[in-house]
């Protein structure tokens, strides 16, 4: 994955700013983090991660908010797997519902009492609107395991040690090399978008438009990254 220090050498160099005067370091730190979380907000598929979830009695299930990577939405549900601590080890498929399909079929499926719970899921409903919260079926009686695939942001990029020496920004960015492109691009519309007589607005908003081609309309990548999107 690239680095920090990849990524500030890059822009000091489209700045002729190679000595970090006019734009110091800790202000391309904070361009670049705040250019990740707007990579993966626009493209949840950008830094990905599969993860073992243990499942709760009942049909409402959710992935821990908790942890570094910072979770922050349910990609799909995968698979059933037989135990934790070997998750090669898989079980049955689980496929995406609507949560309209469900309530056709079996207007009691959240009732244990009509509809047992079992270890195993066969269908799952997710919302948008509910990023971390899940649906299963049947309803789980606490002793089911998935592989699911959730999208997280990486930990901020942090200087090592001085943050005015770039040899303290090695550590990686936390998402993979086609995301460097849009991400220089965004450092270099905030650098350029200074409000002085350094600052260039028509680069700068260049540099934006590049950006937003690369990463795509929020809108869009959400429904085609959304376990509801068949096919994807």
């Amino acid at each position: 994955m690239p680095t920090g220090q990849e990524i500030m050498e890059r822009a000091a160099v489209l700045l002729n700013d190679e000595d970090h005067i006019r734009w110091p370091l800790n202000e391309l730190r904070d361009w670049i983090n705040d250019g990740i979380k707007a990579i993966v907000l626009a493209k949840p598929s950008a830094s990905t991660s599969s993860r073992i979830l243990t499942l709760a009695v009942g049909t409402l299930q959710s992935v821990p908010a908790t942890g570094t990577p910072t979770p922050l939405m349910l990609v799909r549900i995968v698979r059933n797997l037989k135990s934790q601590n070997d998750p090669r080890e898989g079980g049955r498929i689980v496929t995406p519902t609507s949560r309209e399909t469900l309530d056709a079929v079996d207007p009691f499926w959240h009732d244990r009492g009509q509809t047992p719970y079992r270890k195993e899921v066969r269908q799952y409903v997710y919302d948008e609107a509910n990023p971390l919260e899940f649906y299963c079926y049947p309803g789980n009686d606490g002793n089911g395991i998935v592989e699911a695939v959730v999208s997280q942001l990486p930990a901020p990029l942090a200087a090592s040690g001085d943050e005015t020496v770039i040899g303290s920004y090695t550590g990686s960015i936390g998402l993979p090399e086609p995301y460097s492109v849009p991400l220089l691009d965004y450092v270099m519309f905030r650098a350029l978008g200074k409000d002085d007589l350094g600052g260039n607005p028509g680069r700068a908003q260049g540099h934006y438009q590049l950006f937003a081609s690369a990463v795509g309309l929020k809108i869009q990548v959400e429904r085609a990254t959304s376990p509801n999107a068949r096919g994807s």
